[in-house]
């Protein structure tokens, strides 16, 4: 199904430039133009991790992008130097052990850019994007709602939050190396779209929502996926809509009433 914010052009345009370095890869390594020992680095769930990372950091999910980068990055920094190990004197194997710690880092950066930007700073492009292609006013409807969106991470823990509010206006979600359930069964959304991005890395994010309402989901799923769980009912509220975006990397999550 064509989205207006994820066109069938643009995403199939990036999945054949994916497809054509994948294959010069290849064609580098069977013609020994590449060394061999570097097949099991470039070929590798971090390198996975850090390629996705980068292509929201494109997108402008500033959040996801890093995170995945960051994470990607750390757990690849072991095999390059068990590869190249008299590039890196002083480090041996227990890298990963000793050095965690800097994701802590990293999280708290997140969180900290978070209070200070607003809750908004991950996601905003990506709305844009989608109301670009929307009748003005509605973009414009939009914009104006930023201060009061949600924005979550969940990073080696777990957490569960409940939205009061009398409307929900969009957010963020992210869970790596945890798990996040959102209730939002006490709210309601406004009139048109709502979009809330979601970014499951080795974590999980439950989703309650209430069985009349119109939801869908356009996430990217590598080893991982986003399931509806709800029970089905024939009185859905078509003037309003929850979209799901985002991305499921050795994750995922799912939608319950």
């Amino acid at each position: 199904m064509k989205t207006p914010y994820r066109t069938g052009y643009t995403k199939g345009l990036g999945f054949g430039l994916t497809l054509m370095m994948i294959g010069v890869l290849f064609l580098g390594f069977n013609f020994g133009i590449l060394p061999e020992k570097l097949k099991w680095i470039v070929f590798s769930w971090q390198m996975l991790l850090i390629f996705i990372g980068v292509i929201n950091l494109f997108k402008r999910h500033l959040v996801s992008g890093v995170i995945l980068t960051t994470i990607g990055t750390f757990f690849i920094i072991p095999r390059v130097i068990e590869t190249y190990p008299q590039l890196f004197p002083g480090f041996n194997g227990d890298f990963t052990q000793v050095y965690w710690p800097l994701l802590l880092i990293v999280a708290g950066i997140l969180i900290i850019l978070g209070k200070i930007f607003g809750p908004k700073w991950g996601y905003e492009w990506a709305n844009k994007q989608y109301h670009h292609h929307h009748h003005h006013d509605h973009y414009s409807k939009w914009e104006n709602r930023g201060d009061n969106t949600f924005s979550k991470n969940s990073v080696f823990g777990a957490g569960e939050h409940i939205v009061l509010d009398p409307v929900f206006k969009g957010g963020e979600l992210n869970a790596v190396f945890g798990g996040i359930t959102l209730d939002l069964r006490k709210t309601t959304l406004a009139e048109g779209d709502t979009v809330i991005d979601i970014n499951a890395v080795f974590g999980g994010v439950t989703i309650l929502v209430p069985e009349t309402w119109l939801v869908e989901m356009h996430l990217d799923a590598v080893f991982g996926g986003f399931e509806d769980k709800r029970y089905r009912v024939d009185d859905v509220d078509t003037s309003r809509k929850l979209i799901i975006t985002g991305s499921c990397v050795f994750g995922g999550g799912e939608l319950r009433n």
